[in-house]
């Protein structure tokens, strides 16, 4: 199952990546459909940037950098949640903006990515089989074990060096 779920996210991260770099080429079309909803963030919030191809850009550059990561398999939790938190604005403003039916179907083909996204990120970690925790343990107490008999052996060898007189050989 391991190697499926692998694939699974490789395949997950493939269309964030592909858009993002459509949208790093140009990002003129979103950052039109975002510029509403950046105008207002930017008067409420200080830090926001009132440049909407700047914030696009940099949704998008945090969309390829996610993505690689997803693909890669580093940092799985951490990307999803850059990933689902970068596709939100683009998905609101579909959804506010345009009543076009193809809009719909993309808005709602984003929120799938979307929940396929923030499954991967809220996925528990797998344990190992029981095959291999028992070898894992197995080797923890076989190491702890010659530990133990090394520092015994090793008392055990001076109390009989101290016994022994070097004057008497």
């Amino acid at each position: 199952m391991g190697v499926l779920r692998k694939q699974l996210q490789r395949l997950l991260a493939a269309p964030f990546i592909v858009d993002s770099v459509e949208t790093l080429r140009d990002p003129e079309p979103r950052a039109e459909a975002l510029a509403p909803m950046v105008s207002r963030l930017s008067k409420r919030y200080a830090w926001v940037p009132d440049n909407p191809v700047l914030v696009v850009r940099v949704q998008a550059a945090a969309g390829v950098g996610a993505g690689t990561l997803l693909l890669l398999g580093k940092g799985t939790r951490l990307a999803c949640v850059v990933m689902a938190a970068q596709a939100v604005p683009s998905i609101v403003a579909a959804a506010q903006g345009q009543a076009v039916p193809s809009a719909r179907e993309g808005a709602i083909k984003d929120l799938g990515l979307l929940g396929a996204l923030v499954l991967v990120a809220t996925e528990p970690r797998r344990r190992p089989p029981k095959v291999v925790y028992d070898a894992q343990h197995a080797v923890h107490h076989a190491r702890r074990s010659t530990a133990r008999a090394r520092k015994r052996a090793g008392r055990a060898a001076r109390r009989v060096s101290t016994r022994i007189d070097p004057r008497s050989s």
